[in-house]
């Protein structure tokens, strides 16, 4: 998703987003890798979400040296269960997400967790993975996982 200028104040809005339709196609996909993503997939499809929203979508408008930021862009990075199962009922993300490597939680089990994150769109790599740790560590405290730590991936 792209809003071009003069729809929202003049800002350019990108999204990038993974959306699984069907709960049962899913785990059929998944089952030669066990029903679930582990963590470090988690990572990657949030760092890649991320590279995607803030750097591919936006040089759509133009070359990267013709835009000038206002102020750093703010990231959202979610997980979420959106939709309901075969019974009405929001799945929760350790259905599709394996999050023993958060340790146990001490909230009841969550359909979402977001984190955001305000960040250069041409950082590296490297950083921009550094940053994506830390924030999982983050999401992971705020949603009851008092016991994660920073080497989850």
């Amino acid at each position: 998703m792209i809003t071009l200028p003069g729809a929202m104040d003049s800002a350019v809005v990108s999204c990038a987003e993974v959306l699984i339709e069907d709960a049962e196609a899913w785990a059929q996909a998944l089952d030669a890798l066990g029903a679930r993503l582990d963590f470090e997939e988690v990572h990657e499809v949030l760092l890649q979400a991320w590279q995607t929203a803030a750097e591919l979508l936006p040089d759509v408008l133009g070359e990267p040296s013709d835009q000038r930021w206002a102020a750093a862009p703010t990231i959202e990075l979610r997980l979420s269960c959106e939709r309901p199962d075969h019974t009405a009922v929001i799945p929760a993300l350790a259905d599709f997400l394996d999050l023993t490597p958060l340790g146990p939680s001490c909230r009841a089990p969550r359909s979402n967790m977001t984190v955001t994150i305000t960040a250069d769109p041409g950082t590296a790599r490297t950083r921009r993975q550094d940053v994506l740790r830390r924030a999982l560590v983050h999401i992971a405290h705020a949603f009851g996982h008092i016991h994660a730590k920073a080497g989850l991936v």
